[in-house]
């Protein structure tokens, strides 16, 4: 029990309802100790009545004691009067009270208050002895219960007619015990319902206190790398102890403000200091590849290497800087209608660069597929295509088909590009769009790890789709979805093939 309360109180959770676990405890901790003195105090002073009772029967006796030796002509070893006092007793006793004693170690030789002065003697014999027996176990006052009805009890050794005497006093609680416990249930009763509204209030209170914190909790959900420079916060506006964490978030804020200007001034001077060196050395490269007839196969094939090089990085850098640009928000993409087939020819003829690979293009099974329209920026698109084509030709066997194929219904258009390679597994299929992430089967192939990233963010900003799936025979297929375009208040044309809708 002890263990699943610990782990109660150790369970993770938010910080209003730990505040309110704890109120909840210290509630019924206090209101428990309150029950608790109550009870206390209910004995204590019930001991403290029977004490003092036990305090005046011994005053009376020791008077009796007195009487009986001026009587006797004032010697203290005269006749013991029993009469005088069992009168003394009788007069002491009630209906709720009995006192009675008898000498150390003789108890046949008791001296009881009179039968017709007190019931508790007359009517229940067993009372006494059970009584004596509690008495003897501790000197303190006795609770017990006999027949339904509770008693207290309590003992003295007292000097009386030259002997020791064991003094007992006896008194019927039985109302007041029955009164007690109706108070502690009443007490119970208002403990709980004091406790429901110290809990509600409680809570309510936490919760205002806590308003603060979640507005702070949203103002720093809403910052984006376009509102850096915007401080959110002012300290002096924010609860007291707010003020620090809200000065250090505005500090932090101009930081970052500060190292995103820096890293776009950084991602615009490489576009223009790359671009045009390896523009001129693609463009030089297949210039002396047009005007290859006094060069060698050697030399020939240096060349392409280089062609194909200098397209690679050029692609590189424009898809660091679409990522650049998308984590800074800065991406201008605007969806507008693009011809999907004129796109994937140009992606096509792009992509053209790998010799040991076969492009095929597969259009969509319409009247004219040049009419096949989608929402999308061409130039992202045509990117991203390229993207797929040369990925695709990087994981296929040499001399092998890489084919990009269209379909669509009625609302998409779907651009699938399927490679012979050895395919995707699914535990990698999430993780290959991650920045920097390749899959379990690209050890040993070339790659930075960002193309397919860079396509999903193109894609996302076209309100597209990308995903991986397995393709028939072997393989992977990755597979673009595109809003489709119908134009203005025309009917959507009926493919007669619905290979790929959704």
């Amino acid at each position: 029990m002890l263990r699943r309360w610990r782990r109660w109180l150790q369970a993770p959770s938010t910080i209003q309802s730990r505040l309110e676990r704890t109120s909840l405890i210290a509630v019924l901790l206090g209101y428990g100790l309150l029950l608790a003195v109550d009870l206390q105090l209910f004995n204590e002073q019930r001991h403290q009545r029977q004490l003092q009772t036990m305090g005046r029967a011994e005053l009376l006796l020791a008077e009796s004691a007195q009487a009986m030796a001026r009587s006797s002509g004032g010697s203290r070893q005269g006749r013991f009067d029993s009469s005088g006092l069992q009168r003394t007793l009788s007069d002491f006793s009630s209906y709720r009270l009995a006192l009675w004693m008898h000498p150390q170690g003789i108890p046949a030789s008791l001296v009881a208050p009179k039968r017709s002065s007190n019931a508790l003697i007359s009517t229940m014999p067993g009372l006494r002895e059970r009584a004596e027996t509690l008495a003897h176990r501790n000197t303190l006052p006795q609770l017990f219960e006999d027949q339904d009805r509770h008693y207290v009890i309590s003992s003295r050794v007292v000097e009386f007619g030259g002997a020791s005497w064991d003094l007992y006093l006896l008194e019927d609680v039985s109302e007041e015990v029955r009164f007690q416990r109706l108070l502690n249930g009443l007490l119970l009763l208002a403990a709980a319902l004091a406790s429901l509204v110290t809990i509600l209030i409680n809570r309510r209170g936490i919760e205002r206190s806590l308003q603060p914190l979640r507005y702070f909790n949203r103002r720093i959900a809403a910052v984006s790398s376009s509102s850096l420079e915007k401080q959110p916060f002012r300290p002096e506006q924010e609860p007291e102890e707010l003020q620090p964490l809200a000065q250090g978030f505005n500090d932090l804020l101009a930081r970052l403000a500060e190292a995103f200007t820096r890293q776009r001034q950084f991602a615009s001077t490489v576009s223009h200091e790359l671009r045009n060196p390896i523009t001129l050395i693609s463009g030089y490269s297949g210039r002396l590849l047009r005007r290859s007839e006094n060069l060698t196969p050697q030399q020939i094939e240096q060349l392409g290497i280089i062609e194909e090089e200098g397209r690679r990085l050029s692609r590189l850098i424009s898809d660091l800087l679409a990522i650049t640009r998308a984590d800074n928000d800065r991406l201008a993409v605007e969806p507008v209608p693009v011809r999907v087939c004129d796109a994937a020819e140009q992606a096509l003829r792009l992509a053209q660069g790998s010799r040991s690979h076969h492009l095929r293009l597969v259009p969509p099974d319409l009247a004219d597929p040049h009419t096949l329209q989608a929402l999308a920026d061409r130039d992202r698109l045509v990117q991203c295509l390229v993207n797929l084509l040369e990925n695709a030709c990087k994981f296929s066997p040499p001399h092998t088909t890489v084919e990009l194929s269209c379909s669509c219904s009625d609302e998409r258009v779907l651009l699938r590009v399927q490679d012979q390679g050895p395919g995707v597994p699914e535990a990698d299929r999430e993780r290959i769009f991650e920045r920097f992430k390749r899959g379990r089967h690209a050890a040993g192939v070339p790659g930075s790890g960002i193309g397919l990233s860079v396509v999903q963010t193109l894609v996302q900003q076209m309100e597209g789709s990308i995903h991986v799936e397995a393709a028939e025979g072997g393989g992977a297929a990755f597979v673009l979805g595109l809003r489709r375009w119908l134009g203005p208040q025309r009917e959507s044309p009926q493919p007669n093939d619905s290979r790929g809708g959704l």
